[in-house]
């Protein structure tokens, strides 16, 4: 962590994105700077929920697909399009980069059956002298909120940060009453709202605040949720400075809250 401090009031880590994909210690002493995981598959008969990792760029990485059997072919795809030539039960990234980062699965199939897909792995990319991600679980009321107060050093340039409050998804991961309509707010040191952002030129084809967001939350390894719930996703400058993020109750109901917290890198 160079130029980002967090100081948290309240701290349940939970990272429920990363569910089944395991570490591997291979037969061999593991080299230095090396992470394997091997990904589940659950072939549509149980849910088997994206896996995430964020490793030190310069890393190498192995990625090993479940073991089948067989004459089993084996493709493996980034954000949904097949890896050229990587079609063993092992792909290598060696030397992580950034550009590296994104959603990683492997396709399977017989000559008598349809591809089928293993578990998904979003992977991130970033230093290791940096905050990668912190996360907070607590429970929220009618009168109580979950806050997070963090700092952005003042030696440092301003930081490009990722803040989620997660309610409804968390069912997804078997937490009980989790917060139906999460609210969360940012302030200042002075108590001001924050309200900083990025500005998009409406250039055909260039990026936009979502296509931006996407991206980050690859990079930065981000468990996926799923599209039209109401849990928050906010993505802002940050000057330096002291910072509080808030999470509230929308609708006065009680319910168990994440609050995440990601540098982008």
């Amino acid at each position: 962590m160079k130029n980002l401090s967090f100081a948290l009031l309240t701290l349940v880590t939970l990272t429920p994105g990363f569910v089944r994909a395991q570490p591997v210690t291979p037969p061999a002493a593991a080299a230095a700077g090396e992470t394997t995981l091997q990904l589940d598959v659950g072939f549509g008969v149980r849910a088997v929920p994206a896996a995430r990792v964020t490793v030190p760029a310069g890393e190498t990485l192995r990625l090993v697909a479940p073991d089948l059997g067989r004459d089993i072919a084996y493709i493996w795809t980034r954000n949904g399009r097949a890896i050229p030539g990587a079609t063993e039960r092992t792909l290598v990234l060696p030397r992580v980069a950034s550009s590296d980062a994104g959603t990683y699965a492997c396709l399977f199939s017989t000559p008598a059956t349809l591809p089928q897909t293993s578990q998904q792995l979003v992977l991130g990319v970033g230093p290791t002298d940096r905050l990668l991600n912190l996360s907070t679980r607590g429970l929220v009321t009618a009168d109580q909120s979950l806050i997070a107060g963090f700092a952005v050093s003042a030696t440092g340039q301003g930081k490009k940060l990722i803040l989620r409050a997660v309610g409804p998804s968390l069912s997804l991961f078997g937490v009980g009453n989790p917060l139906r309509q999460p609210v969360l707010q940012l302030f200042d040191a002075s108590g001001r709202s924050y309200q900083n952002g990025y500005a998009y030129p409406p250039v055909v084809g260039g990026p936009t605040y979502e296509s931006d967001l996407a991206d980050s939350l690859a990079r930065s390894g981000a468990f996926p949720l799923p599209a039209g719930t109401r849990d928050v996703v906010m993505m802002l400058p940050f000057v330096p400075g002291n910072y509080t993020a808030q999470v509230t109750s929308g609708d006065g109901t009680p319910g168990t809250v994440l609050l995440e917290i990601y540098e982008v890198p």
